[in-house]
Formats: structure tokens, C-alpha cells, sequence
């Protein structure tokens, strides 16, 4: 369920900044809004499962009795690749190029032209 602006409803503060940081310095496409709710959310699962692993072993006794690491933690793992992944495919510049470019064009065309410049 989203929202008016395609917010995923409930977001928590991870996603909820994730959120404000990218649609407050780009405009989206609809496809761009879909995935920035995922990785939001994904974000959200992360704080969850890290929030979950505090004071827990890291090595906790398999279904034999041998010792295996804790499932959370191939499941953080997992979403810490997931929300990688989102993120890689909206294409946005890094922080510090961010920096350079609020008063640049927020366009899908401006975020291509700002990578072209600050490439070379």
C-alpha cells in the first residue's frame, strides 16, 4: 500500500530518510517511485533484523547439535544485497556528487548528463 506520492505507508526511520533523501532531490518515474518504496522497506528490514541480532550469538546449535551461524544473519545479509541491488538499479549519483548537483536539473535526462560531467 502506498501513499498519495508513492511512499510506502509505514515506513520506519530508515526508509522514512532513505525516502526524503532521494524524492526531496529527484523527480521519479513511476518505475523509479516502485523501486525507492522497495529499497525503503528493504532498509526497514535491515533496522529490524540488526535491532533483532543485538546480544544474540553470532553461532547458535544446528538441527544435529553442530554449530552454525545464527539464520538472521544469512537473512541480513541477504537484504543488505537486496537494497544494494535496488539502489544500483535507480542509478543515482553518490552523496558527494549529490552535493555538486541540488541545483541541477532532477530530471531522469539531468541525473545523466550530471553523470557524463563528473565522470570525466
Amino acid at each position: 500500500m502506498s501513499s498519495n506520492d508513492g511512499r510506502p505507508v509505514g515506513l520506519g526511520v530508515a526508509g522514512a530518510r532513505l525516502w526524503r533523501q532521494v524524492s526531496g532531490d529527484f523527480d521519479l518515474r513511476a518505475d523509479e517511485t516502485v523501486l525507492l518504496g522497495a529499497a525503503c522497506t528493504t532498509l526497514d528490514t535491515i533496522a529490524r533484523l540488526e535491532a533483532a541480532m543485538i546480544g544474540a550469538p553470532l553461532v547458535v546449535k544446528g538441527s544435529m547439535g553442530q554449530e552454525r551461524e545464527h539464520p538472521l544473519l544469512s537473512e541480513l545479509r541477504q537484504q543488505r544485497l537486496t537494497v544494494a541491488r535496488l539502489l544500483r538499479q535507480l542509478d543515482l549519483l553518490d552523496v558527494d556528487e549529490m552535493a555538486h548537483l541540488r541545483s541541477a536539473a532532477r530530471s531522469a535526462k539531468g541525473r545523466a548528463l550530471a553523470r557524463e560531467r563528473w565522470s570525466s
